[in-house]
């Protein structure tokens, strides 16, 4: 145990900075919208330079930790506590008058003396700190005490792990972060965990402030931008079909990952697969059912063959808060570091209103996409997907992550991008059509698409009289999805779950598209009156996720309630 006792002979005592209150915390602090310090922060700061007593002792239970490990403080009770005193986590270099300038935070309660941390590696040293209102508990925040410099065991620890498909059925991407550029990265693999008997190098690249279009993502900060780290990338080739390959990734120099697997998926157009499938999963425990979900679909990767993850949009909400992809991509490594993780683009990923010629996507104006009609905001805040075509990965057929297509054993599976114009005269509408055009049926009987923003929801939007974006969905794309026999069309957005009836143009019809809204991951669940359409066959509004089995006959697709893991819903096609 180290101890550090603070003697203070002076005191800061101030009101912190005027950013806006960060909820989201990377750290798994949940926050409650009453025990924020968000008074106090969003004024200006003002410096008091009088004499303050002795007031706190403060320990930690290690100064050195990995990824996930657990920190635990304790400290000497202070007299008065106020409601919204609080103990957070900083940069060491952030000076102590910046209380606001936090990466997460947790209240300290009145009888409270000690707290855990479950650790991420932001690869720079950080400390705790303790910060109390004044004695009225109205005024400015008193630093109190601070913790050692904690430092990550090795900074350069391979965290971020993740799959991905790429163009062949023998290819893999593999990819990680660390903190260095330094040397070429690796993936050692092979068929058995004690014998990694093939080695592949890859290659790196990251991303800063100025890349990113406008706004908050331009700005450095606790939050709003912070060095992201090093991106890298290894695609294995030469994969056999439905085999199990093991492997780590790291350098000799900087040090490897544990030994992770992975199946790679099935050339057999006769072989199954299952899928899981969900939109708008957030970070938790800033999203509500977010842990939930996650913990849910860890428990099915780990105990079945699950083949890979679909996850249309809306990913970890970080919207110009950098850490918050690294909370983000340490939550869901258990699951893709095992399954391909296979995503498309959402609005929060996506939508901006300035710095167009930033955009990754190559869409002409300011803003990209922004049609009267459409509520195309600044959800991104300027991330403008910058952060999300650095980490993640597709296969090249189409448009990086915002359009693309793939083939997974009996099912073709199209991601679209619902944030880009798909109008008939545009430019992925063509490419939609040639691909749909392009699907054998005879090897992949099934045609799954998928995108973010729903074509059909029974939900009402107590924000809009009409949803226009679907509405123009259903006017350029259904006909065209129609025409091609798409099996299922799987959207999100809107947090909940509905699905309807094989359809074509709101009427049921026996070759109809079947449609489904799954954005009920982990973001703040919808709640509203439905319009009692006839075509929408099972809704609600509780936290779950899909799965989706196929063979070259059967498709049978479930949705479970996290709460029990129950089916909720479910629906089988047949060819």
């Amino acid at each position: 145990m180290r101890w550090i006792i603070i003697l203070l002979s002076s005191f800061i005592a101030f009101a912190a900075t005027g950013k806006h209150f960060n909820g989201n915390g990377p750290f798994r602090k949940p926050h409650r919208i009453d025990d924020h310090p968000e008074d106090a922060c969003r004024h200006p700061p003002h410096v008091s330079s009088s004499i303050s007593e002795t007031v706190a002792t403060l320990n930690v239970s290690t100064t050195i930790y990995s990824t996930n490990e657990q920190i635990t403080i304790t400290w000497t009770s202070v007299s008065t506590v106020c409601h919204d005193d609080f103990i957070a986590i900083y940069f060491a270099e952030i000076p102590l008058t910046a209380a606001c300038d936090y990466y997460d935070y947790e209240v300290v309660n009145k009888t409270q003396g000690s707290m855990s941390w479950q650790m991420i590696n932001l690869r720079r040293p950080l400390e705790f700190r303790y910060y109390s209102r004044d004695h009225t508990c109205l005024g400015n925040y008193t630093f109190l005490a601070k913790s050692p410099v904690i430092q990550p065991r090795n900074y350069n620890e391979p965290t971020h792990i993740h799959l991905a498909y790429s163009d062949r059925i023998d290819q893999m991407f593999v990819s990680y972060l660390t903190n260095s550029s330094q040397y070429i990265p690796q993936c050692q693999y092979g068929l058995n965990p004690s014998s990694l008997n093939f080695r592949q190098n890859g290659t790196t690249t990251t991303y800063t402030a100025s890349d990113m279009c406008e706004g908050k993502a331009n700005t450095w900060g606790s939050r709003a931008f912070i060095d992201p780290g090093y991106m890298h990338t290894i695609l294995l080739e030469n994969l056999h079909p439905s085999t199990t390959y093991y492997y780590r990734v790291g350098t000799d120099e900087h040090g490897w990952s544990p030994i992770n697997s992975f199946t790679n998926r099935p050339a057999d157009k006769n072989e199954a697969v299952y899928m899981i499938a969900y939109g708008d999963m957030s970070l938790a425990p800033l999203a509500p059912g977010s842990q939930s979900t996650t913990d849910r679909v860890i428990a099915r990767v780990q105990s079945t063959n699950v083949t890979c993850v679909l996850h249309l949009g809306d990913l970890s909400y970080a919207m110009g808060i950098a850490v918050q992809w690294d909370g983000f991509m340490n939550q869901i490594q258990p699951i893709a570091a095992h399954v391909p993780y296979m995503a498309a683009i959402g609005n929060h990923e996506y939508d901006h209103v300035l710095g167009g010629e930033k955009d990754p996507s190559g869409a002409s104006g300011p803003g990209g996409f922004r049609p009267a009609w459409g509520d195309y905001l600044y959800d991104s805040r300027g991330e403008c997907a910058i952060p999300m075509v650095h980490r993640f990965h597709s296969p090249s057929n189409g448009n990086s992550l915002f359009w693309y297509s793939f083939d997974v054993g009996p099912i073709h599976i199209i991601h679209f991008s619902t944030e880009h114009d798909f109008r008939r005269s545009s430019i992925q509408y063509a490419w939609l059509e040639q691909d749909l055009r392009s699907v054998n049926r005879s090897r992949t009987p099934w045609l799954i698409v998928g995108s973010h923003r729903p074509m059909y929801a029974s939900i009402r939007d107590d924000s809009k009289d009409f949803d226009f974006i679907a509405l123009m969905l259903q006017f350029h794309l259904e006909p065209l999805f129609y025409r091609y026999h798409v099996d299922v069309n799987l959207f999100a957005h809107r947090h909940s779950y509905d699905r309807t009836c094989p359809m074509y143009q709101r009427k049921c019809v026996s070759d109809g598209v079947t449609h489904v809204l799954i954005g009920m991951a982990g973001q703040d669940i919808d709640t509203g009156e439905y319009t009692g359409a006839e075509w929408s066959m099972y809704h609600d509004e509780v936290y779950g996720y899909c799965q989706l089995w196929a063979n070259q006959t059967y498709l049978h697709f479930t949705y479970r309630h996290n709460i029990d893991d129950n089916i909720a819903d479910q629906f089988v096609l047949q060819k």
